[in-house]
């Protein structure tokens, strides 16, 4: 086996197309960051390539700060332990550092394992995957795209699901910040009840030609299970097919089984496992 790492990501979609497009959903943190990056030159901070056997990829990575080193390759490849000592002795013999590493949990372990190092694991979740909106019971209330007038209300929320999800404090700046460019492109959507009052949010994110990303879902605690979640999701999801996405993609936290039913309800189904860990 081979490591091949690419000069731009761009080289990198084109090379892995076929490979990128049968697993589409599983690689979409590398195939959206590799198309944002498209053009710019390969470094030690944004790197993607794969480690390829007679001319045929095994294993595909990504790395964009400040995501962690993201792999991907086809389910049950039994070459994947082979495949990881490569690439973790190619990153040591070049000297490139990376913060963690993510992807499905047997891809991140057989890297772990070969790489060495004090890993921690900060999130594991299930990939979800939905085709057509079911849609959910009527509850009471409104679903609007959120504004500039609510980016101090959606910024406290995007910190409490942080500190909730992952278990890390915010950086309120950058929060803030991150949040500014949602609302001014329109992608937040928030939930008021009869009385006006916000209790649910949703965003799209990561988003290419054929498909869309839901994620920043949050209803405070003291609104949950009244069945403001399930609208507002419904709510983006149907927005989001109509403009004409063949599906749409959400991870949702494994530590969470009531919200993993919710979206059952409205037409998601698990498709694979997805795990973060941090190198300290």
């Amino acid at each position: 086996m081979t490591v091949k790492l690419y000069p731009t990501p761009g080289e990198f979609l084109r090379d892995n197309r076929d490979f990128l497009h049968r697993y589409e959903v599983q690689a979409q943190l590398n195939c959206y960051n590799a198309a944002r990056h498209r053009d710019a030159p390969c470094s030690p901070e944004l790197f993607f390539g794969r480690v390829e056997q007679d001319n045929c990829p095994v294993l595909l990575f990504g790395n964009a700060h400040p995501h962690f080193l993201c792999l991907n390759a086809a389910p049950d490849d039994r070459r994947v332990p082979e495949a990881a000592r490569e690439l973790s002795g190619y990153l040591g013999e070049n000297n490139i550092a990376i913060a963690g590493v993510s992807g499905r949990d047997n891809l991140c372990r057989a890297f772990m394992d070969a790489h060495g190092g004090d890993f921690a694991l900060r999130s594991s979740m299930d990939i979800m995957v939905l085709e057509k909106l079911i849609e959910p019971p009527p509850c009471n209330g409104t679903v609007r795209r959120a504004g500039l007038s609510d980016l101090e209300l959606i910024a406290d929320w995007k910190c409490a699901l942080i500190r909730e999800a992952v278990g890390e404090e915010p950086e309120p700046q950058r929060v803030r910040s991150t949040t500014t460019g949602q609302l001014e492109r329109s992608v937040v959507w928030l939930m008021e009840n009869e009385a006006g009052e916000p209790v649910s949010m949703a965003n799209s994110g990561r988003m290419l030609e054929g498909w869309a990303c839901v994620s920043g879902v949050y209803t405070p605690p003291e609104h949950r299970g009244k069945g403001y979640c399930q609208v507002t999701v419904a709510a983006l999801c149907r927005e989001l097919l109509a403009s004409g996405k063949g599906y749409i993609t959400l991870f949702v936290d494994k530590k969470n089984p009531i919200s993993n039913r919710v979206y059952r309800k409205i037409g998601f189904d698990i498709l694979e496992d997805s795990s973060d860990y941090r190198l300290s």
